[in-house]
């Protein structure tokens, strides 16, 4: 392999997320309102479906990583396979989430099925495109590129649906009916994803195979018991996990809620829209100068400081009297700061790696990578949970006048919670994960020679 890897492959890497985000966007933004205000299921329906399928999702994200850990697909490389059928097996399923078939509880029963599936599938994909970051480079500056493109490429995913979006629902709805308009939206952004997933199938083409019987003997024969194990014995890996899974549930309740924030405190539905775009236009921005960044001052640095601006400016949010534009300005700030912070992700639990490895000689990447997934999906639970407590709590009747309590309860769920989320993460990660790029090369000379 080469010792420094193609500008191509460093910088275009990210094209994968692009399309996988505008697919999972629909999700973020739209799933909760789609539940509620489209499919006209009760709240009690309403708060079973996310309950079950936030618990099923975190079972899926640790069968997706020991199904990636355990099974090896040969024709394209253990990861890149991936790539190919991945996208092709889930797109189906993730089309049944945005469906009403037949009477509310047999809907439900087919929503909760289709999200089961296609998670598990998209798991195993999203694990596998993270675990090819470490196996690319052994530098640390080119794997902060790599994660940083990875973040441009969601950012850039996120903007370009505050375009299309909305947009495509309408069309769609508008030659068909208001709940069809989602089902083919959301059938059109699974099509682009399995081209972009095709299109780093061939960028990484001879880049997966090289250390196939080394990676596999070091880890691949392991138990689940034994894999699990190795887990608890990684500080930094555990540190990490919880961190993330704070700031996560923060953004994830930001997202749910702008749809409800613009339809009853600003009393402007549409300008949600806008709020997607002005705050994806942050995100894009903060990824773009993310790596120069994350280059000069050091991956773990750049996390934790820019964790604690973003909760600061989510705490600034709830004073802006729910004016519609100022919210938005103020949100896009934070998202900004927070895509810096999270653009370092993927880099950081490729050193988790190494440094399990170092510590025990057993090498876990895939688990260890598809673990990047468990703090979204216990992210989507918490935040499926607060959604639905919350909402009762505050009297909240879809498509009524809302009550100042619903105005007040909303305006707080979704500027105080995400604030306190992200100072605690970083709060927990500045004290729990102390590795830094100079330790990371001297373990992986230790490992080399042994």
């Amino acid at each position: 392999m080469d010792d420094r890897l193609s500008k191509p492959l460093l910088y275009s890497y990210g094209i994968a997320d692009l399309f996988f985000v505008m697919l999972t966007s629909m999700e973020v933004y739209f799933f909760a309102a789609f539940l509620t205000d489209h499919a006209g299921f009760s709240l009690a329906i309403f708060g079973r479906i996310l309950t079950i399928t936030s618990l099923a999702d975190i079972v899926c994200a640790l069968a997706g990583g020991v199904i990636l850990q355990k099974v090896t697909l040969r024709f394209g490389g253990k990861y890149r396979s991936w790539f190919l059928i991945g996208p092709l097996l889930f797109l189906p399923f993730v089309v049944l989430q945005f469906t009403k078939i037949g009477t509310d509880f047999t809907a439900a029963a087919i929503i909760i099925f289709g999200f089961i599936i296609s998670h598990l599938l998209w798991n195993v994909v999203s694990a596998a495109n993270g675990s090819m970051v470490g196996r690319l480079s052994t530098l640390p500056d080119e794997r902060t590129i790599l994660s940083s493109s990875r973040a441009q490429g969601m950012a850039a995913g996120g903007l370009l649906f505050s375009f299309t979006g909305m947009p495509l629902i309408v069309y769609f709805g508008r030659l068909t009916n208001p709940i069809s308009g989602f089902t083919i939206a959301t059938a059109v952004f699974g099509v682009t994803a399995i081209l972009g997933y095709l299109y780093i199938y061939r960028l990484t083409t001879g880049r997966d195979p090289y250390d196939e019987a080394a990676a596999g003997a070091r880890g691949g024969g392991l138990s689940l018991r034994e894999i699990v194990g190795l887990v608890f014995k990684n500080p930094p890996l555990l540190y990490l996990i919880i961190a993330q899974t704070f700031n996560i549930t923060g953004l994830f309740l930001v997202t749910a809620l702008a749809v409800y924030y613009f339809t009853y405190v600003g009393s402007d539905p549409s300008f949600v829209s806008m709020f997607i775009l002005v705050t994806s236009i942050g995100r894009f921005v903060g990824s773009l100068v993310a790596s120069w960044i994350g280059v000069r001052i050091g991956k773990r640095k750049c996390y934790w400081m820019f964790l604690l601006m973003a909760g600061l400016l989510y705490s600034l949010a709830r004073l802006t009297g729910g004016t519609s534009w100022g919210f938005t300005l103020v949100c896009s700030l934070a998202m900004l700061v927070y895509s810096i912070a999270v653009s370092m992700l993927t880099a950081i639990f490729s050193d988790t790696v190494i440094y399990g490895e170092w510590k025990t000689g057993k090498n876990i990447r895939a688990f260890t990578m598809a673990l990047m997934n468990i703090p979204i999906k216990i992210g989507v639970f918490l935040r499926s949970v607060i959604l639905s407590v919350g909402l009762a709590a505050i009297g909240f009747v879809a498509n009524t006048t809302p009550t100042p309590l619903v105005v007040s309860g909303i305006s707080s769920m979704i500027t105080l919670i995400p604030a306190a989320a992200c100072i605690l993460a970083a709060v927990i990660f500045y004290f729990g994960y102390r590795l830094d790029d100079k330790q990371i090369l001297r373990m992986q000379e230790e490992i080399a020679s042994r």
